[in-house]
């Protein structure tokens, strides 16, 4: 057996994605650069072969996904977690400003998330860490749904304000 096989092997047995350290534990023979090595031989042989999947970089680690193309056929079996937009605010307060406690979500967003709390913790998008008070954070299954390494890959802020703020001179601009 060689790495590349032992290395997709444990990926494909994981059920969320797979952390780089449990790789090197589990071969450890075996380095950070080779496991990236192996990923991406893995991936140029899926592609070269016409595979509908892929592995992937997310929460620290690795997991297969359906490539792009596959998705209105999986759509038609697989009915994706909706969230409302309430959730998604919450959400977006936790992970952007880290474990915070309920008071805190519903001081920022201005309004009670009791509702929207009880859904991402439901999709197990976020925990709750025990304490006074209780804190709520992302979970691993969140960076793995937004297809993220860590919390810090989430988009700047700033970006956005400054796209909304051109939007709307655009906007402006249009309707004068």
């Amino acid at each position: 057996m060689n790495k590349r096989e032992i290395i997709e092997a444990l990926v494909f047995s994981a059920s969320g994605a797979l952390g780089v350290r449990d790789i090197l534990k589990a071969v450890p023979e075996t380095s950070l650069e080779e496991v990236e090595s192996c990923v991406a031989d893995l991936n140029r042989h899926y592609e070269e072969t016409g595979r509908s999947f892929r592995i992937d970089r997310a929460s620290a680690g690795y997991l297969f996904v359906t490539r792009e193309e596959y998705a209105p056929y999986l759509k038609s079996l697989h009915t994706p977690a909706r969230l409302s937009p309430a959730s998604l605010e919450a959400l977006a307060v936790i992970a952007y400003k880290g474990p915070c406690s309920k008071q805190a979500i519903d001081s920022i967003r201005g309004v009670d998330s009791s509702s929207s709390l009880k859904s991402l913790l439901k999709h197990q998008l976020i925990d709750i860490k025990n304490g006074k008070p209780l804190t709520y954070f992302t979970t691993g299954r969140f960076l793995e749904v937004f297809g993220l390494d860590s919390l810090s890959d989430l988009p700047d802020l700033r970006q956005f304000e400054e796209v909304f703020r051109e939007e709307i001179k655009e906007g402006v601009r249009e309707e004068g």
